[in-house]
């Protein structure tokens, strides 16, 4: 294991922390984190509340139908309602509706609802503090009527706060308004189920509120988590115009059956409970996304609903009186947590191999995270998922960045040392593979170039020595940054002369085009290359380079202590003879036809000879690359090529006289054509000098 020191291992861990902090507080990972607990309260499903004391009266699409009047109702209504409820032995009957001016219709109505309230004593009325509006910066205390409060002061405030996402998962149960702490309407609720006397203040602390025996914990400044019992329809919920369906109540003809009246209602149903009157149906406004908004139904098909304010309210109470509160997880440990896991991870890296190190990196992530369901389900514990996750993700890719430049610096060093003399790609071949480093070699398939500047031997002439030596330099410089920026691998160096390959020691496919994009951009460099400090000598360089691709031997050779990276064979040997043959033809590439096949959609080039070379008898088809195809080439240039293809046409056709004009015509063209000035020299002689029947238009090189 490589040695690593504290302020490193300290550097790396403290700035995953601070990347990890700032990142959590980005609003997409804020909401992320939000929705974890979307997530855990759906694989915790669902839960019973059979044992709940909470009834729900629903202000629903059923009753609009069947009440005569249109909403708002009148009071009368709720006055009717109440007085049912209270029949029927309810302990508590909370409305949820603000009723905050007079009855629309008949003001006695406000009276009659007013007298029914007094009557039971078991009535809560809902308010809200409305926040600052389009004219007014500050918010405003909505009350219900005076007229209904001096009947019973019995009223809560009915907040319902959404975290930042737009989901309802807290409930506000006290308010601070001017200096006043108002109840909730669920806290108001609990007032009066449990007997707590209306004189009992409720006492804000920093965690909690307190109001009698009840101690609620708190998430955040007045916020209370609720432990939602499931989607909306989980708590037992009747419709308004069943309850108010009576012998004295009539409903339109369709629907008047005097149902509560009939006892249709199961036996017991609002005896000692807590009856929530509110709306159910959408256009009231009063439904909220909240956890459960995504669920299962009945009949196993997903649904997409969201869940009354009523029911809100229903769960926020049975949270308190089941005192099935969330323990939050401290964010001091939770800072300390972080640091913990980035520590764990950072060590996993560095100690144990790659594939170890994330099989334990996901282990410990997937752990983590499965971890958070299930404290949430059974023991009502919430913890951070997002950062934690963030934290062990950001460790191993900190920790794995690390290592890989640790690692790379230790190659940087042995490659200082070895490639002053080899090619960085063997280098790397090696440091990837050692069992390489021994002599012998492999066929393959693979491009060799061949470049000698032209006409260098007059020029070196003319130069002092340690100026023809920065001078080659220089070239050489430029024409192997070439090499490399092709993935080519300098073979050796002559004089003024390189010999690359492309394809080895690490093989891509097209090591063909890249050889001969190598040859266009080393012409172009060569033309760019700044000569002012020879001047006097020499104003410009040009070079020959000749390209093959072929099978030929490629590997380690030498003695057993000395030897070198390179190719060898017949393919090699060719690649040489065509750099040469550019002298016959004034040509600055040739290519081979084993080349041309391999390059054809990518390089605009023209055909040249049957040649056969010196040394070798069977002739080969050569080319002349002339660009890459997606360079400009002249206007004269790209009108001539045609004529040049059938002036060569003719010339093997012995129509000496076509052949002429067509080369004539190149030359008028691009005057410095040399291929154009070989072939009409040829023609003028055949034209002079024909030659035998049996000639094959091969022309054979007598010099390399």
């Amino acid at each position: 294991m490589k040695k690593y020191s504290i302020l490193t291992i300290l550097a790396v861990i403290l700035g995953t922390f601070i990347i990890t902090l700032m990142l959590q507080v980005i609003p997409a990972f804020q909401s992320l984190e939000l929705k974890t607990i979307d997530w855990r309260f759906q694989w915790r499903g669902p839960v019973s509340v059979e044992d709940s004391p909470i009834v729900l009266v629903t202000i629903d699409d059923q009753s609009f139908e069947s009440l005569p009047e249109r909403w708002p109702w009148p009071r009368s209504y709720y006055a009717h309602v109440i007085e049912n409820l209270t029949e029927a032995g309810a302990r508590v009957i909370g409305i949820d509706v603000i009723l905050d001016i007079p009855d629309r219709i008949n003001e006695k109505s406000d009276r009659q609802m007013a007298e029914a309230i007094k009557a039971s004593g078991k009535v809560v009325l809902a308010g809200k503090v409305e926040d600052s509006g389009r004219y007014r910066s500050y918010p405003i205390l909505v009350k219900p009527i005076q007229t209904l409060l001096e009947s019973d002061s019995s009223w809560g405030i009915t907040a319902i706060q959404s975290d930042p996402d737009g989901i309802h998962r807290q409930y506000f149960v006290a308010q601070n308004y001017q200096g006043e702490i108002l109840p909730s309407f669920g806290l108001e609720i609990l007032r009066k189920y449990l007997n707590i006397a209306p004189s009992e203040e409720i006492a804000v602390k920093v965690n909690q509120i307190e109001l009698g025996e009840l101690a609620i914990p708190l998430s955040y400044e007045g916020l209370m988590r609720i432990d939602f019992s499931g989607p909306m329809g989980t708590f037992p919920q009747y419709s308004f115009d069943t309850v108010i369906d009576d012998e004295d109540f009539d409903l339109i003809s369709d629907y008047d059956i005097d149902y509560f009246s009939m006892s249709l209602l199961p036996d017991e149903i609002f005896k000692d409970k807590i009856v929530l009157i509110g709306s159910t149906v959408s256009e009231l406004h009063d439904n909220f996304p909240a956890p459960f908004f995504e669920f299962k139904d009945r009949e196993g098909n997903y649904r997409k609903a969201e869940t009354p304010g009523v029911e809100i309210h229903a769960n926020a109470i049975w949270t308190i009186l089941n005192q099935q509160f969330y323990a939050e997880f401290p964010h001091t440990l939770s800072l300390i947590l972080i640091v913990i896991l980035i520590a764990l991870v950072y060590l996993m890296v560095v100690r144990l191999s790659t594939m170890w190190s994330i099989i334990l990196t996901v282990g410990l992530l997937l752990g983590y995270n499965f971890l958070q369901f299930y404290l949430f389900a059974h023991f009502r514990f919430v913890m951070n998922m997002v950062a934690p996750s963030l934290a062990i993700a950001l460790s191993f890719v900190a920790s794995t960045v690390y290592e890989y430049i640790a690692t790379q610096r230790e190659k940087r060093m042995i490659m200082g040392a070895f490639e002053r003399f080899v090619p960085p790609k063997v280098v790397n071949e090696l440091l990837a593979h050692p069992e390489k480093l021994k002599l012998g070699g492999e066929e393959r398939f693979l491009s060799v170039l061949f470049l000698d500047l032209a006409d260098f031997t007059s020029v070196s002439e003319k130069l002092k020595p340690t100026d023809l030596v920065n001078l080659i330099n220089i070239y050489l410089t430029e024409m192997t940054e070439v090499v490399f920026k092709y993935d080519g691998i300098i073979d050796k160096y002559e004089g003024d002369a390189l010999m690359a390959e492309f394809g080895a020691p690490v093989h891509f496919d097209d090591h063909a085009v890249k050889a001969c994009r190598a040859a266009i951009e080393m012409q172009e460099r060569l033309k760019k290359l700044d000569l002012s400090k020879y001047k006097d000598v020499v104003t410009s360089l040009s070079c020959r380079i000749g390209i093959n691709s072929g099978h030929m031997i490629v590997g380690n050779m030498g003695s057993k202590n000395v030897f070198d990276y390179t190719v060898m064979g017949d393919a090699v040997n060719l690649a040489s003879r065509l750099e040469g043959a550019n002298k016959k033809y004034g040509t600055h590439i040739m290519i081979s036809e084993d080349t041309y096949k391999l390059v054809k959609d990518e390089i605009v080039s023209r055909p040249l000879d049957l040649i056969r070379v010196k040394g070798r008898q069977k002739p080969v088809r050569v080319l002349e690359v002339i660009s890459s195809r997606d360079q400009k080439i002249s206007e004269g240039l790209r009108s001539m090529l045609p004529i040049f293809v059938s002036g060569i046409r003719y010339y093997h056709l012995r129509d000496w006289k076509r052949a002429e004009e067509c080369f004539q015509y190149c030359l008028e063209k691009v005057s410095t054509d040399g291929p154009s000035r070989e072939y009409l020299r040829r023609v003028r002689e055949f034209m002079k000098d024909p030659p035998p029947e049996d000639w094959d238009g091969v022309y054979t090189m007598h010099s390399k």
